[in-house]
C-alpha cells in the first residue's frame, strides 16, 4: 500500500494543431482482497507538455474480468473503461 503501481502515458492532438503529452502515476490505495478489485489511489502529474493540458485523475479501481478483459472504473463517478488485450 502507497507503492506506485500506476503509469499512464496520454499523448493526443489539441485544438491549436498543436499535441500534448501527459505522464501520471498513482499509488496502491489498498490491498486487494481475494477476486476484488484492486484500488488505486489518485494519480499525479509526473511530466506534462503543454502542463495546462494534464489533469490529476481520480481513485481508480481495477476488475479482471471473466474472458480477460480488465475494466478500469473511477471511483463515485460510475464511469469505467474496458481494456481488451490485442495479441
Amino acid at each position: 500500500v502507497g507503492d506506485q503501481v500506476l503509469v499512464l502515458t496520454a499523448e493526443g492532438p489539441l485544438a491549436s494543431g498543436s499535441t500534448y503529452h501527459c505522464e501520471f502515476t498513482a499509488p496502491l490505495s489498498d490491498r486487494p482482497a481475494g477476486d476484488g478489485p484492486v484500488r488505486i489511489g489518485p494519480s499525479a502529474v509526473s511530466s506534462g507538455r503543454p502542463a495546462s493540458s494534464c489533469t490529476p485523475g481520480k481513485p481508480t479501481e481495477l476488475t479482471l474480468l471473466p474472458g480477460g478483459d480488465l475494466r478500469r472504473s473511477t471511483v463515485g463517478t460510475g464511469e469505467s473503461l474496458i481494456y481488451t488485450r490485442s495479441d
